[in-house]
């Protein structure tokens, strides 16, 4: 089974790179009759090949397979932005339950001090996506 507009994906790294698709194959390592097929979606990529294709191009694996979603967005930036609203929801949360007197700039400092651990973590393979009150607390402790 072939994904749906992968070939067109494919296509648009190759051009944004501004590779012919013989210098697409050269990187990626394959035949350029071999890469022909993968771009005109008569065959589906490798696990092997799509993580060269990250590691070269830096391109989201995600998008490669699935695309946009219907906001024009990857499913990764979903993930992102529900994650980002799960903190901060988290801490004005944790700020009202505690009665803290905390300034917006000093609340995003902490959200976003908290995000930015909360993407150096592996925490996309986990369920839970806001940090624990105890973290929220030792982080407001600082900016408060």
């Amino acid at each position: 089974m072939t994904i749906m507009g992968l070939g067109n994906r494919l296509s648009a790294v190759r051009s944004q790179a501004h590779l012919s698709q013989e210098e697409m194959a050269q990187r990626l390592e394959i035949s350029r009759s071999a890469y022909q097929y993968y771009e005109r979606g008569q065959r589906d990529l490798t696990g092997s090949l799509l993580l060269k294709i990250f590691q070269e191009f830096d391109v989201d694996p995600l998008w490669i397979l699935e695309g946009d979603t219907e906001g024009g967005k990857s499913r990764r930036h979903e993930e992102v932005t529900q994650a980002y609203r799960k903190i901060g929801l988290a801490v004005e949360h944790r700020i009202g339950e505690r009665g803290l007197s905390v300034t917006p700039e000093k609340k995003w400092d902490a959200i976003d001090f908290l995000f930015a651990e909360f993407l150096d973590s592996d925490a996309f393979s986990s369920t839970e996506s806001a940090p624990n009150t105890q973290r929220i607390d030792s982080i407001l402790g600082l900016v408060a």
